[in-house]
């Protein structure tokens, strides 16, 4: 057997897809395929309208027919990249029968002897990795989410005849450097030089329509996700962040449910201004998860005399609990940046347990698009005696000075109860919930399986 068996059979695996099932193509993707053939090409607009799979037809009939044999494919970062990208295009020429080569370690897709170079895009150093590319294409998924001088780079290396780029991205701020100096460049259209295809989310024709009224539902008319999402509008994220917020509507005097499918403590940890806690459960529902915030615990330095130290933060916080039923604690969520306060927690028990402790990282334009969503279907609501957060769900904003660099952010300003909510809301979703399946035993369970985690043993290497 040959020395390099293992490389042969990696080889093979990754080579073993399914073939990719083509479905009906709607009027402006089938416009896209038949005449996006300018030297920019740019597909924009709502989620799920078909944009990156007409792109990655596309793009295998460009490098095809084209006679040099070096480009560029791109994504926010390489896992994106394959994730949104590369994974449907290898299945499609698996169905067609085109022979193609991954090597995730040489950051590399070979299709039929054309070397596609696999490149994130995540922070502006990346330029100097493409720095010096001659490339006869580029095929970019994401890309208004690229810092611009990565941008500037990768078309300076579009230098041989007959090169094009083909960029894919869901739409953000009109202020965004893509929308103002590609998308509403007149003489680049006029010229032939640029061609831009706009979808809305009706724009594909495969999508269910039980999918499109859980998304009207989720993003209703009216709000800056309608907008984006299913109109692939360009617009402003202005004004209060979470408007749909009705405080008739999405509080409660009485927990709904007396007893809750998961409990988790979750914080916004604010060393020199506000610590804010909050007690979340988490009900189970056929129509999806209910989270309601049961109690919070606010600590506003700038309305005290003294500082809270991390010990007396946390009792604070434990009483929460016991003010509740002293449920079981599923899971405390600290932000990332809380080293100090998590060592606190890891000394600590609760009903003579330890603490469970989780970290979460926030994704904030994310985090915060699905926390609307929530309140848009009404699957998160506020307890009334939670009035800092009942406060500032009606006052959290958007910068619109960011808007101006034609970036999305939220003003720093009545910002630390939506920060609490993310960790519980979102940080749970990405749990493994398997040790969770008995209520009564969810603490002991959990701590019963860290701690078997902690004192594994490893074997030795020979």
């Amino acid at each position: 057997m040959p020395t390099h068996w293992k490389q042969a059979v990696k080889k093979e695996k990754r080579r073993v897809k399914k073939e990719f099932q083509f479905k009906e193509f709607g009027d402006k993707a089938l416009n896209f395929l038949d005449n996006a053939n300018a030297p920019f090409n740019i597909l924009d607009g709502a989620i799920r309208s078909g944009k990156t799979i007409s792109s990655s037809l596309k793009w295998l009939e460009f490098i095809g027919k084209h006679p040099d044999d070096e480009f560029l494919m791109s994504g926010k970062t390489r896992t994106s990249l394959y994730r949104n990208v590369l994974r449907d295009l290898m299945a499609m020429m698996e169905g067609l029968g085109i022979e193609y080569e991954h090597r995730p370690a040489d950051a590399m897709l070979i299709i039929e002897d054309n070397t596609n170079w696999l490149v994130g895009f995540a922070h502006e150093g990346i330029s100097d990795i493409i720095r010096g590319m001659t490339i006869a294409g580029w095929n970019a998924d994401e890309t208004n989410l690229y810092p611009k001088n990565t941008v500037d780079e990768a078309l300076d290396r579009l230098s041989l005849d007959g090169a094009r780029a083909y960029w894919t991205m869901n739409p953000a701020s009109p202020h965004h450097y893509i929308y103002k100096n590609y998308i509403q460049n007149k003489e680049m259209k006029q010229s032939g030089e640029l061609k831009r295809y706009h979808f809305t989310l009706y724009d594909n024709p495969n999508l269910s329509k039980d999918y499109i009224r859980r998304l009207e539902l989720r993003y209703p008319k009216g709000t800056v996700g309608y907008k984006r999402k299913i109109m692939g509008l360009w617009v402003v994220a202005e004004g209060i962040i979470y408007d749909t917020f009705v405080e008739q509507e999405h509080t409660f005097t009485e927990p709904p449910y007396n007893k809750y499918d998961k409990y988790y403590l979750t914080m916004d940890y604010g060393a020199s201004n506000m610590h804010s806690v909050g007690l979340f459960g988490i009900k189970r529902t056929l129509q999806g998860n209910e989270y309601h915030l049961i109690d919070e615990f606010v600590w506003d330095m700038n309305n005290q005399t003294h500082s809270l130290t991390d010990q007396k933060l946390a009792d604070e916080s434990i009483e929460l609990l016991k003010n509740n039923g002293s449920p079981y604690l599923d899971g405390w969520f600290t932000p990332h940046d809380a080293s100090s306060f998590r060592a606190t927690l890891n000394q600590m028990k609760y009903k003579t347990y330890p603490i469970p402790v989780l970290t979460y990282t926030p994704d904030v334009l994310n985090d915060i698009q699905e926390i609307q969503a929530l309140f848009n279907t009404k699957q998160f609501k506020i307890s009334t005696k939670c009035e800092t957060s009942i406060s500032q769900a009606q006052t959290y904003s958007w910068d619109p000075k960011a808007q101006q660099r034609g970036e999305d952010k939220p003003l720093k300003i009545d910002d630390h109860c939506p920060d609490m909510w993310r960790g519980a809301i979102i940080g749970s979703r990405n749990l493994n919930t398997e040790i969770y399946k008995n209520r009564t035993k969810t603490y002991y369970d959990y701590s019963k399986a860290t701690r078997k985690l902690k004192n594994k043993k490893r074997p030795r290497r020979r």
